[in-house]
């Protein structure tokens, strides 16, 4: 139940890496580079970083599994298939390091107000619509996690989830530059 965590901290995260963005070094598809994410990164509360991680990682895979039933392309549903793999691995990887952590905090339950607007739009919205929404709320969320992660394996307080946070970070960076590629072919 756990993995079904992630939301409302990644909100805060979101703003903040919105509002960065304009000074950062840009991706060629239009948004910041995963490094300039991470280098610029400000180092969140082991509160914060849980709660916010564990409710994105519900919303990555729960608003992925909509894209498998809601979209025909081929490179939407390649890309949704991947994240639902590996946002539910992350998820088991966060269980177990939370439960090693002995951090004392109980992540609330669900996705929060903010993730939970954002899966209703898209249940609401169907074909190039859907679709559109669906890549740049992707594209969003792993802005906010590359630097939630980042931030957190550069100077978290809990020494189990700053590993934690290190070893995903990698992959959490693969999945912007797909945002951005997906986004790019979607234009074309």
């Amino acid at each position: 139940m756990r993995v079904l965590f992630f939301a409302s901290a990644i909100a805060l995260v979101v703003g903040a890496t919105c509002a960065r963005a304009e000074t950062m070094h840009m991706h060629s598809a239009g948004g910041p580079t995963p490094q300039s994410l991470a280098a610029s990164a400000k180092v969140p509360s082991t509160s914060a970083f849980i709660n916010t991680a564990a409710a994105a990682n519900q919303f990555e895979i729960a608003s992925s599994r909509l894209a498998l039933l809601k979209t025909f392309n081929p490179k939407i549903r390649a890309f949704a298939a991947k994240m639902v793999e590996d946002h539910t691995l992350i998820g088991t990887n966060f269980v177990a390091a939370f439960g090693k952590a002995d951090t004392g905090i109980t992540p609330p339950p669900g996705i929060g107000n903010d993730l939970g607007a954002i899966m209703a739009k898209l249940r609401n919205t169907y074909g190039p619509v859907f679709e559109a929404e669906y890549v740049a709320a992707q594209t969003k969320g792993h802005q906010a996690a590359v630097g939630l992660f980042a931030g957190y394996a550069k100077g978290g307080a809990n020494p189990v989830m700053k590993a934690f946070a290190k070893a995903t970070l990698p992959t959490i960076e693969m999945h912007l530059a797909m945002c951005y590629e997906l986004a790019s072919a979607l234009k074309k």
